[in-house]
């Protein structure tokens, strides 16, 4: 029977996994994955529906990031008809996409990954912990929430999985009294996002030292840019070599000759690699990490001086994954100048917000937006009716696998099993996981929810040691 031992819960993800740990002959650790235990099932689900929902029922997949999937779908509808959207229809899409973007950050900053560095030795590591210790942080955090979730529900129609984004543009425009309640709370925003920026440059700078060399093996990063520009909404994929040199360039339609995936034992999860490297030397990282090490620049003077500074601070490429939350809030602030500059274009009040679509076309649809834990692709084969016969949404925790895996190995490398599962081992997985902000349900397209556990295996692969985690 394999020995049972009771873990601290592991919270403030999105979503549920497990960890596996593995054994070799001497009992230390020799490998370490995070593994995804929610069933896979949503593309299977799509099959057989029309390709025009596609953009109402993918947003389903996540409440945290339904507008990514939202616009990543509705992009790809439009790529399959060949439609070539008016201005004022791209411009509220990526105001929408940055609406969402910016609330998920400064949730995930604030709240999720948070408590393990903002609240203090004894302070409660949760949502609670964080309004009780640093009650000015909190309020900071649901401004810039609240912010952009109306934001998304002005432009989108609703608040969490929007429905103005359609097949040929938008559904609707902007009114000027709408376009001047958006540029009042942008404005507004400029000054949180400012303080979580220099509060993430300061707490990068201590987590660094705290845990010198965590999580740094390099590796190839991956994003979607325009030319060398911080671009969300729209781009061509790039990738580039652990030291930073150009490996490859191509558009979201040709993702297949790039991109492969794997399965992998014990998790829902697939793991996409580069498949000019293998499936064993070819993974890769998305998200803001990723983007940062790759841009030149972002949208405006704050973000590019933040950029500087970041630079100036690690170098370039990063490759440590507590480097993600510096990164993560100074695209909060990239993605606030570029929301001022879209609602100061007098074409988002533009009526030209649509055009006709015609069907009757077999072929596929794929598209490719930065969601904000990195590229998510979208690809839907549909026959001549409409009707989606394969499915294939490629999402960034899943890009991210290989990296998760090496966060959680270098924290347990060579210890023995009662090491490896100690509160103190468990919280550092936690840090580099969290790091991540991973998205399990994006991950699997989930249905229904299991509890996350860390396992560990002897080297003929036996549960010599198992302990529950919520």
């Amino acid at each position: 029977m394999p020995e049972t031992v009771t873990l601290p819960a592991v919270k403030r993800i999105e979503g549920h996994g497990r960890v596996s740990l593995h054994l070799d002959e001497s009992g230390r650790v020799a490998d370490a994955h995070f593994d995804v235990v929610e069933f896979r099932g949503f593309e299977k689900m799509l099959q057989g529906r029309m390709v025009w929902e596609m953009p109402l029922i993918t947003s389903r997949i996540c409440g945290v990031c339904p507008v990514s999937h939202h616009l990543a779908a509705v992009r790809a509808v439009d790529n399959l008809y060949g439609v070539e959207i008016p201005r004022a229809a791209a411009l509220l899409r990526e105001l929408l996409h940055l609406g969402g973007f910016s609330q998920d950050h400064a949730l995930h900053f604030f709240f999720l990954a948070g408590p393990d560095f903002l609240t203090g030795e004894g302070a409660s590591r949760d949502l609670l912990g964080v309004i009780e210790a640093r009650p000015d942080l909190a309020r900071r955090a649901i401004a810039l929430r609240r912010a952009g979730q109306r934001i998304v529900e002005i432009v989108g129609g609703r608040k969490s999985h929007p429905v103005a984004a359609i097949p040929g543009g938008m559904s609707k425009g902007l009114v000027a009294e709408q376009r001047l309640e958006m540029l009042s709370l942008v404005r507004g925003m400029v000054d949180d996002a400012m303080f979580a920026a220099e509060l993430a440059s300061e707490t990068t700078a201590r987590l660094l030292a705290e845990h010198p060399g965590y999580a740094s093996q390099p590796t190839y990063n991956m994003a979607q840019l325009r030319g060398e520009n911080f671009a969300l909404y729209d781009g061509r994929i790039r990738v580039v070599t652990p030291e930073g040199a150009p490996f490859a360039e191509f558009d979201a339609t040709e993702y297949a000759s790039h991109i492969a995936e794997k399965t992998l034992d014990g998790s829902y999860a697939n793991s996409p690699y580069l498949v000019a490297l293998g499936p064993d030397a070819g993974g890769y990282r998305v998200g803001p990490l990723a983007r940062v090490n790759m841009v030149e620049y972002m949208t405006g003077p704050r973000s590019d001086e933040l950029l500087d500074g970041f630079r100036r601070a690690y170098g370039r490429p990063v490759h440590s994954v507590l480097a993600f939350h510096h990164a993560r809030m100074i695209e909060l602030v990239a993605s606030i100048e570029r929301m001022l500059a879209i609602l100061e274009d007098d074409e988002v009040v533009s009526d030209n917000v649509r055009v006709r679509v015609d069907r009757g076309v077999e072929g596929s649809g794929i598209a490719a937006i930065e969601a904000p834990r990195g590229t998510l692709i979208h690809h839907y084969d549909v026959d001549m009716v409409g009707r989606v016969t394969k499915a294939n949404l490629i999402v960034a925790t899943t890009h991210n696998v290989g990296s998760l895996d090496n966060a959680v190995l270098e924290v347990v490398r060579g210890l023995e099993r009662d090491d490896a599962v100690t509160e103190s081992s468990v919280r550092q997985m936690e840090l580099g996981i969290r790091a991540h902000d991973p998205c399990l349900s994006c991950a699997t397209h989930e249905i229904g929810r299991m509890p996350i556990v860390v396992t560990v295996h002897d080297v003929q692969g036996n549960v010599v040691a198992e302990r529950g985690v919520c």
